[in-house]
């Protein structure tokens, strides 16, 4: 750890006028009456306060106002520490492999799930374990599982989340109650679902069901993992997608996505679009829409995504990290632990969408829209069932495979089996390379 304070050394001129004083007393003393000696209590040695320090953190996006007020909080509470904010708005992954690259990240990174695994598996970041075993407050068992068991390998800890979204269902009580539709409860299935989305539909009036994401290759991850299959085994060196379960998975919606009947086909809009016109009766995505969706007209509420052979959905976070080249380990580890306590992580959920990493940030409900009659409980609870964006190695190369694959398959009519056959060897051998 760096050493923040320095202790200079006494002068020469100052060590022999202290030797002249010393030696000049004695001589006095010798010629003086000697006295009773006076026991004295030497002055207390003032602390020098800590030397003042700067670090920089860097985030995905602009500056919102939550981390404006996170920042404000650490600096009030250590004055001599500050934190400047370096933002990436656009093409983050770039940014992040370029500067890892030539040496030059900054002090803490607030990483994506791929980015903390290829970057300790590269050997740039330090491994905050020893840190967190030196902070007797810290509360590993108040994170939930799925987030603080993810970035190690080896034993080695890369990166502590603060705070998450997790994929959910969201439901148009209005157009519900127009078709005459009970509400989906938290144990439906896909069966449920397409029966519901045929009952509300009204293709000529653009009124949809629900809708499925077409290019958004995570969000497909959730349909595969529902239906029981894998995208890969649990060191990442194979790719599962030829299995049956991964299959079927994908085709199940891809041609209810191409019959164009409940959901909006080839060339339609997006389903948030759709959904957010108040124009569909189901949308599955992720708990950042609460906040748009509060300031719709329409009455909604929200469900578990639907299950079929396994309850299953998508989560998404980012790391905060240290990378190896970080010279003030002291102030980078200090910021670091603040944003990821309990204090640190209700600044950014509160009146936000994200939900916090900790247990006990949640159990004030700090991200619930006003106004909104909803189940609040049931958005954390997609902790304990989601499973985190994947972090292969070769990330970029292996999710093109993947992502053409899906264009085929729900654009060009190709049958998922046939895709999958073909290009899972081709990723398998990617992840290996």
């Amino acid at each position: 750890m760096t050493d923040l304070i320095n202790k200079p050394g006494m002068s020469r001129r100052e060590f022999l006028g202290l030797s002249l004083t010393v030696v000049g007393g004695s001589v006095l003393a010798a010629c003086a009456p000697q006295a009773t000696p006076v026991p004295t209590t030497a002055p207390p040695t003032a602390t020098p306060p800590p030397a003042p320090a700067e670090i920089t953190a860097m985030y995905h996006g602009t500056s919102e106002d939550r981390r404006l007020k996170q920042v404000a909080a650490f600096n009030a509470k250590y004055p001599n520490i500050t934190v400047k904010i370096e933002e990436v708005p656009e093409d983050f992954p770039t940014k992040v492999f370029t500067l890892a690259a030539a040496g030059t990240l900054p002090d803490v990174v607030r990483v994506w799930e791929p980015h903390v695994l290829e970057f300790g598996r590269a050997g740039q970041l330090r491994d905050l374990q020893p840190m967190i075993d030196g902070e007797p407050n810290f509360q590993s068992e108040d994170f939930y599982e799925s987030f603080y068991n993810f970035p190690v390998i080896g034993g080695k800890r890369f990166g502590v989340a603060d705070d998450w979204n997790g994929h959910i269902a969201y439901y148009n009580k209005d157009l519900f109650d127009e078709a005459g539709v009970a509400y989906p409860t938290v144990d439906w299935t896909w069966d449920d679902h397409v029966e519901m989305a045929r009952k509300i539909a009204k293709p000529d009036q653009q009124i949809w069901g629900t809708g499925v994401y077409v290019g958004w290759l995570h969000w497909n991850y959730k349909l595969i993992w529902q239906n029981g299959g894998q995208v890969y085994n649990a060191d990442y060196t194979e790719c599962l997608l030829d299995s049956p379960e991964a299959a079927e998975g994908i085709q199940f919606w891809a041609d209810l996505f191409r019959a164009g009947e409940i959901m909006p086909g080839p060339g339609g809009e997006e389903p948030h679009v759709v959904f957010g016109a108040g124009k569909a009766g189901i949308q599955r995505s992720g708990s950042w829409e609460l906040a748009g969706y509060a300031e719709q007209e329409f009455a909604w509420s929200i469900v578990p995504e639907p299950q079929n052979k396994e309850r299953r959905t998508l989560l998404h976070t980012a790391f905060h990290t240290m990378p190896t080249t970080t010279k003030d380990t002291d102030s980078a580890w200090t910021f670091l632990n603040f944003v990821v306590s309990p204090a640190g992580i209700l600044i950014v959920t509160t009146g936000g969408a994200l939900i916090g990493a900790r247990r006990s940030v949640n159990q004030g409900r700090p991200w619930a829209r006003e106004g909104v009659e909803a189940d609040w409980d049931l958005v954390p609870q997609a902790a304990e069932y989601g499973i985190l964006v994947p972090a292969p190695p070769n990330v970029g190369e292996v999710e093109k495979f993947q992502t053409d694959a899906l264009q085929a398959i729900y654009l060009e009519g190709e049958k998922a089996a046939d895709v999958f056959k073909e290009i899972a060897p081709q990723v398998t051998e990617t992840l290996r390379a």
